[in-house]
């Protein structure tokens, strides 16, 4: 991959046309985000470092390095299972294959809760689906003295979620519990944030390349969502009325098809909440933000 006294800005060349000529990116601002977050990882160090770096010679051993996380990638391996971490709302989460990788548009989550504790407080959260643990996690740091409570079906889960918490300093403020959605939980919360599986089970590979069954690299736990998108979703709004406290907020990440079976959800089994869609940066439907007493 890379010559003999090859410099480090030569090999992030190589590399980001390497990933635009396999398709493994869409375009070229991807290619070269990715090209850097990989050349760093291998190099040990951050942005900045790698950006005052570029005359200095790529050493052999970070060479053959580079060379074997790339062709990873190029076999659609995801990034951020390369590199083992993901950053989201400013802080590194570690991700492997356990977990499904933290998305941008998750952030939109965060900021609604935030929103609403603002104005509210916020005594007690509970986030379904954990995952990695991001949403409760960044709750947690966000919102001193919350009692947050975070529940996954998957122990793999929930064991890189609890680490995650431990490195980020804020175990002894998050209850972790093994179970079906809301099962292990008692009300009420004032807050509940979930991400749950809402691919529909047709689209995987229109998503994402890395998400057609024959790449999968991501739980498929953690993705399908069933025909209609709704197999998860659909079992757990029925128990959000037993989860909330009289002036609360839920908050549920979708996919713009799912709008109008979570309003439907929503109208049959809370009437007097009030839904509204949030649309993420790209302007598309992403969170289903639900409201008692407000």
């Amino acid at each position: 991959m890379a010559a003999d006294g090859e410099t480090i800005g030569l090999a992030l060349v190589s590399v980001r046309a390497s990933l635009l000529d396999s398709g493994a990116v869409s375009d070229g601002e991807e290619a070269r985000a990715e090209s850097e977050i990989l050349l760093a990882h291998v190099l040990s160090i951050n942005s900045g470092g790698l950006i005052t770096s570029m005359t200095q010679p790529l050493p052999p051993e970070a060479a053959e390095r580079l060379a074997g996380l790339l062709k990873r990638r190029l076999q659609r391996e995801p990034l951020r299972y390369i590199t083992g971490s993901c950053p989201f709302y400013g802080r590194d989460f570690a991700v492997d294959r356990r977990v499904l990788i933290p998305r941008q548009e998750t952030e939109l989550v965060v900021e609604r809760a935030l929103r609403w504790a603002g104005r509210h407080g916020a005594v007690r959260i509970a986030d379904i689906g954990t995952g990695s643990g991001v949403l409760a996690i960044t709750l947690a740091l966000e919102l001193d003295g919350a009692e947050v409570h975070a529940v996954d079906i998957s122990p793999d889960a929930l064991d890189v979620a609890a680490q995650n918490a431990r490195r980020l300093g804020v175990a002894a403020n998050i209850g972790f519990h093994e179970g079906d959605l809301a099962d292990p939980l008692w009300g009420p919360f004032d807050i509940v944030v979930a991400n749950l599986p809402y691919v529909l089970a047709g689209r995987m590979g229109e998503v994402e390349p890395e998400l057609a069954p024959e790449v999968l690299a991501e739980p498929r736990l953690a993705l399908d969502g069933g025909p209609d998108g709704l197999d998860l979703i659909g079992r757990f709004v029925p128990q959000l009325p037993g989860l909330l406290s009289d002036e609360a907020i839920a908050l549920l990440e979708i996919d713009p098809p799912l709008v109008d079976g979570v309003r439907a959800l929503v109208e049959e089994h809370m009437p007097a909440a009030d839904m509204q869609i949030i649309d993420d940066l790209a302007g598309m439907a992403r969170v289903a933000e639900i409201t008692i007493g407000d």
